[in-house]
Parts: C-alpha cells; structure tokens; sequence
C-alpha cells in the first residue's frame, strides 16, 4: 500500500461500504454439519434466541451462525432457521424491517435452512421467520460497524488511513491477488498467478484429505476494524465457491499467524500481514490462513483490540468461505503474547496455539523491562563495585545480556516512555515492534508545549483498560515497593551485605513522564484490578480449554530465555489444577510437525460428542506425539532444571518471587533481620536497609495486592457503545 496516510482527527462515520438497504444472498451447497467446537464467544445460560409473542405459535428458532448476534458487524450474518416439527421451511416467509428476504434462504445440502444476511443497519435489526397461516419467531441481531467499537473504545486517535481509504474507518473495496507454486525445484517461493493467462509449470498439492489439486492460492486482502486482514487458501479460479459449498480442497480449518514485539501503532498497515499469511505448508494441507496488522503485537499490543479484531475476521470467514471447524494460531515472542492472552481471556477463538519464544503476557513482562531499566542504571554508575557475575545474578539472568537486550538493543521499556519513538527495522516485524509509536510529531504529548497530546505507552494506548490518573494519564499498573532486588543472590553468597542494601536504597523508579526518581513508585489505584481482569496479565483461568504446543529454543543471552515455557505452566497449575494440555517442546519438533500435532489433537477433539466438558476432552484426547520434549529425549515429568540443565529466571524470581511471576505489587511483610541468616548487617546496613523499606519487604506466600483470575469476555463499551473503563462482562447472549 502507499506510505502516504490520511490521518483523521475521529473515527466514528460509518462504513460507505456496508451498502443500502437489507439485501439476503441465496446460494446453493451445503455444509457437513455441527462440530464439538463453539466458533462463537461463550457465554453463560441465557434465554433462547427466539422473540415471539405468547399467542402466536412459534415456528422454530432462529440463530446467527458467524457470530454471537450481539456482535455481528460489517452489515452481514450467516443465519440458519431450526424449523420445529412439522413446519415445511420451504412455507416460510422472512423478512427484516419490512423487506422481503424469503427468497435468500433456502434448504442446502446438508439439509440445513440458511441464508446470508448483507445489508444490515448499525443497531438492531429484527429478523423474523412466519407462516402465512400463523406463527411466527423472531431473532434480533445487533450490527456493528466495519470500524469496529464492538468490545474497545475509544479508539486510537488520530488514526492514519492509506490513501484510497473511502471514510475515516480506512475502508476500501476487497481485493483480491493469486500466487501459485511451480513445479520446476529451481523457483522458489510463491509466484504471481494470472487467472486469465495460466502459467504452464504449475505443481500440484496433496491436502490432508487426500485430494491432489493444482497448488493455486488466492489472497483476500480488506480492512475491518480500521485496518488490514489477509486470507490466503487453496482456490481454483474457473469454480464458485459459497458459505454453503466451498470448494473441496479447503478443510475448513484455521490458521492464524501473529506478528512479534510489542507497540503502539497509530496507522494502518499490511506490510506484514500479506507476507504471514503464504504460510506454504498450512495452504499445502488445506488450511485458510489469516494474518491481522491488529493481532500482531508488534502492531498493537492492546488484548481487547486484538481480541475484537480476530472476531471480527472469524466472522468475517464464516460468512464468505463458510462456518470453520476449529482454529490454532502460531506466532513466536509477541505473537505468542498474543495467542496466550486472548486464548485465555477470550476463550472459543482459538481451539489450539503453537507459541515460540513464548512470553504469558505483556504486562507481567514489562515488570521485568523496567526492572531492568533501573538495574542498568544502577549498576552503570557503581561498575566498579559489581562484577558481571554479581550483576546477572542480581537480575536472575544467567549473564548481564539479557537485561542489556531489553534495554540497549531492543529498548522494550520505550513503552513506558510517553516520548518513544523507537521506529524499529528489524526484518519481519512491526515498525512499532519494539515499543513506542509513531503518531505524528504534531499530536505527540509534551509535557510542556501539547500536554494532551499522545502518549506512546503502553497503557495510554490501552487506556480504556487500565483507566485515567488523576492527571489525566493511564493508570500504570508496575511497582516496586518492597522488592528486594538480588535476595536470591545475597542467600547464595554471590554479593555481598553492603552490595544487597546499597542496591536496593539506590534503585529508584521513573516519574509516570519516565524521568529517573530516587523514590520507588507503587501502582496507581485501579490499575492492578484491571491488568488482572483484562487478561493483561494472563492469570491462566480460561486456558484449560486450549491446546497448547509451546516450542522454545535456547537462549542464554537474551530476552527470549527458558523460564517464560514453565512460567505459563505454573499459572495453569495454580489456575486449573493441571498443564495437561500444554505441552513443552525445548530445542526439539519443527513448525510443520506441531501443525500436524495440533491438527491431530483438535480433530480428536472434534469428534467427541460427549457430555465431557472441553476442558475434560482437550486432555482426554492429547495424542502420545504432544508429549513434553527435552531435545530428543521425553521430557514428561521434567522439571525446568532437569529438561534445560540451566537455573533460568528473572528479577522478580530474584527478588524472591514463584516462577509464576505474576504479582504486579506484592504484599508486606514485617523487616526480620533474623530472616537473612546466615547473612550478618553492620547496624548501619541494618538501618539503611530499614529506611529504604519503612513499610516492609514483599511476602511473595501471600498472592499478590489485587491478585484475581481474568475476567473472561471483558468488554469496554456497554451497550450503547459507551466506554465502560475498566471494563465489564459481555452481556449474555440475546
């Protein structure tokens, strides 16, 4: 796309695109029917999805089968029409507002009554299925923009569109591209394919299901909620190709490809996802992939956006390629943030995640980064007195290159800079990818000259979420108020009691504008509940139900180290009583092997019918290949010491915390200096030490201030579309 942008100052006109008036679409074909995966958000038992007057006989029961029909957006739903018993569907009459739609609705082949809604206005619009003789039932579903605003607002402002935007949302018309594969070994890579003069040398592809078909793929490329989506499948130009039938060589299942780092982009882009969603081997076997610029962390970090993006392109699939039988996504560091944290606080959209390089979650993480940040700044000015070895054990790291990657080469604590740019060029990723954003100069936040201009933080970006200080500024949810820097390595011996208290009465805090401050600084009232109950930080309660492949290699040298695997599985333990259904493969499988792996669990899945809950079933049906893995030898059982052979940790588990890791701001326990035995303090030291924690040192035994499970389904605009900071549980389903 073009790098000159549009930038609006709102983004609330509706889509241009959505059309005039309710127009239904009738296609022939047909579907094989219900599977054991739900492609809709969960809910708790509510009503059913019929609106009937008492006197008036039902004629069955109607239901959005794309989405929840609350949730619908983009104008369209796939609906199917349950007639009860004794009612000839093909009798029925439909409409919506006073138009006539019978005629889009029909029986498809697999017997079922469906049609596709287009058309529909924003807010409610009242679908119902009649008799001419009487009887009737009525189902209401409430549309949504294109732009989104379904379960996050505000939205980022300003907001930069590519030229050939139609309206302040970014919309365009659907493009759509073709590339193939040729079957001469010394081409490379996907080629440009002209449907209307077919290259000679094209190969062939076996799908999963055996059938072999020309290796032809098709790219969708659109905009919904204000930036860019790409589908990519195995598609035949010369064939049709409905919600009802789709061509043969697709298997109905979804791969979702996710993007690395964590930022804060304020325009749209597709640089990314037009190359993510060529994933050859997933297209080879039959899969759709899909690649979002809005779940690329490295994009946007914000899990309610993220979350909202990705229901709005499942949606968006259902409604044009047809319903999908499961999902799993793959993505390394960022992008396993992003499968992580929405398949735990918005469970249904994912039925399996590959994640690599994993990470739980941004916002545990970036306690580590700014710990970091001030352990640098520390020891840069009192090298002499530390060795490298005592640095790193102080930071929990097996050497001082971890937090030099955080800060010097990566510099991730720019998202808690209100100044960052930090305009990144690392190949693959986001220009935002490693923190900041790239407002333009003109909106940015100075304190001085526009003090409410943007700030390029991570939780000014997510806003909403964590909501406002009084000053106007994101609630930050970091502290470090009785944090005991390099306990750990003050048990061992490895740094002394001068060193031990030294550090932790001059490490300091930054001021909420990121300026070094000799206090330490606690979390603003509010922001531990809400990085709790967003999902920020991921407390693992809504991921029992989802299968997890974590492949993670070795990394001794930076950000990317071994812990993060088993950091995951310690919240599932703690949060659901099990990790049976994580598997840990260190240093061992490829990317090709965890997708058949995966394809293998799922469709086990799929197949129980059964009363077991999905919890139950994700572990019923692990296959033997997702066993535990330490290089080539079962890791079942194995401990992160016995599988990696390295003691691996962080600041926080240098501090004294679990390799949990998710206490945002601990609770206090009394100063006992009989605790630090065998350790002796000079009465100076003792006194020092007292002054720095007046109030007391972190109890890591007790949970953390604040400490919740995730709000699963939290959404921040209630049903008006009004902005609920802090945010609220989805309504039950209408």
């Amino acid at each position: 796309m073009s790098d000159t942008k549009r930038w609006s100052a709102h983004a609330m006109l509706a889509a241009l695109c959505m059309g005039a008036g309710m127009v239904l679409t009738a296609c022939g074909g047909g579907s094989d029917g219900g599977t054991a995966f739900s492609a809709l958000p969960p809910v708790a038992t509510a009503p059913p999805a019929t609106s009937t007057p008492p006197e008036t006989p039902s004629i069955g029961t109607l239901h959005v089968r794309s989405n929840r029909a609350d949730l619908v957006s983009g104008g369209d739903a796939l609906v199917e029409i349950v007639p009860a018993t004794g009612v000839d569907p093909a009798a029925l009459r439909i409409d919506a507002g006073g138009t006539d739609l019978t005629a889009a609705f029909a029986t498809r082949a697999d017997g079922r009554f469906m049609g596709l809604v287009t058309g529909l206005a924003e807010g409610a619009n009242l679908l119902t299925a009649r008799l001419p003789g009487g009887g009737a039932s009525s189902l209401k579903i409430t549309n949504h923009s294109n732009g989104g605003r379904i379960l996050y607002g505000p939205q980022l402002n300003p907001w930069g569109c590519d030229a050939g935007a139609v309206d302040a949302d970014c919309n365009r018309p659907v493009s759509y591209g073709f590339k193939y594969v040729s079957s001469n070994p010394s081409v490379n890579g996907f080629q440009p394919y002209d449907p209307e003069h077919p290259p000679g040398d094209i190969a062939t592809t076996t799908t999963e299901a055996g059938k072999t078909v020309p290796f032809i793929v098709r790219i969708e490329t659109g905009v919904q909620d204000r930036d860019y989506y790409d589908i990519a499948v195995l598609f035949d130009p010369a064939q049709p190709w409905t919600p009802w039938k789709p061509q043969d060589r697709w298997n109905r299942k979804l791969v979702i490809q996710h993007g690395s780092g964590c930022g804060n982009a304020y325009q749209q882009s597709n640089a990314l996802t037009s190359v993510r969603v060529l994933d050859r081997y997933a297209l080879s076997r039959g899969f759709a992939v899909l690649a979002l610029s809005l779940n690329d962390s490295g994009h946007n970090c914000n899990i309610a956006v993220q979350a909202e993006a990705t229901m709005m392109a499942k949606e968006h699939i259902a409604e044009t390629y047809g319903e999908l039988r499961y999902t799993f996504g793959f993505g390394s560091s960022g992008g396993a943030i992003a499968q992580q944290w929405m398949a735990n606080a918005y469970p249904g959209l994912y039925n399996g995640i590959i994640v690599g390089a994993s990470f739980p979650d941004a916002g545990s993480t970036l306690n580590e980064v700014e710990d970091c940040a001030l352990l640098k700044n520390y020891f840069g000015k009192t090298a002499t007195a530390w060795s490298p070895a005592q640095q790193a054990a102080a930071s929990g790291h097996l050497n001082t290159a971890v937090c030099a990657e955080w800060i010097d080469v990566y510099k991730f604590n720019n998202n808690l800079n209100p100044y960052a740019t930090n305009i990144a060029n690392v190949p693959g990723t986001s220009p935002t990818a490693l923190g900041g954003c790239d407002a333009p100069d003109s909106a940015r936040y100075n304190a001085t000259f526009n003090p409410t201009g943007v700030r390029c933080t991570a939780a000014d970006s997510a806003i909403s979420i964590y909501g406002k200080r009084p000053d106007g500024f994101a609630n930050r949810a970091y502290s470090n108020v009785g944090l005991q820097y390099g306990l750990a390595a003050l048990k061992a011996g490895t740094i002394s009691a001068a060193q031990f208290v030294d550090l932790n009465a001059s490490i300091g805090s930054h001021t909420i504008d990121y300026e070094l401050q000799a206090p330490r600084v606690a979390a603003d009232p509010g922001a531990i509940d809400a990085a709790y109950r967003s999902g920020m930080v991921n407390e693992a309660n809504g991921m029992g139900r989802v299968a997890v492949i974590d492949m993670r290699s070795l990394d001794v040298t930076g950000i990317h180290h071994q812990h993060r695997s088993w950091t995951m599985r310690a919240r599932l333990d703690r949060a659901n009583g099990t990790h049976a259904n994580q598997a840990i493969w260190y240093q061992a499988g490829s990317q090709s092997e965890a997708y058949d792996v995966m394809d293998t669990w799922l469709e086990a899945i799929e197949r129980d019918n059964g009363a077991a809950t999905p919890e139950q079933k994700v572990i019923a049906h692990r296959p033997a290949s997702a066993n535990d893995r330490c290089g080539t030898a079962d890791g079942t059982g194995l401990t992160m010491l016995q599988c990696t052979g390295l003691a691996d940790g962080s600041t926080r588990m240098a501090a004294g915390e679990d390799i949990a890791g998710d206490v945002v701001e601990c609770r206090l326990g009394s100063l006992d200096r009989a605790s630090y035995a065998p350790t002796v303090f000079t009465d100076a030291e003792w006194t020092k030490l007292s002054t720095t924690f007046p109030t007391g040192t972190c109890d890591f035994a007790q949970a953390g201030k604040g400490q919740q499970p995730t709000q699963l389904w939290q959404t921040y605009l209630d049903v008006l579309g009004k902005v609920v900071v802090g945010g609220m549980p989805l309504p039950a389903a209408p």
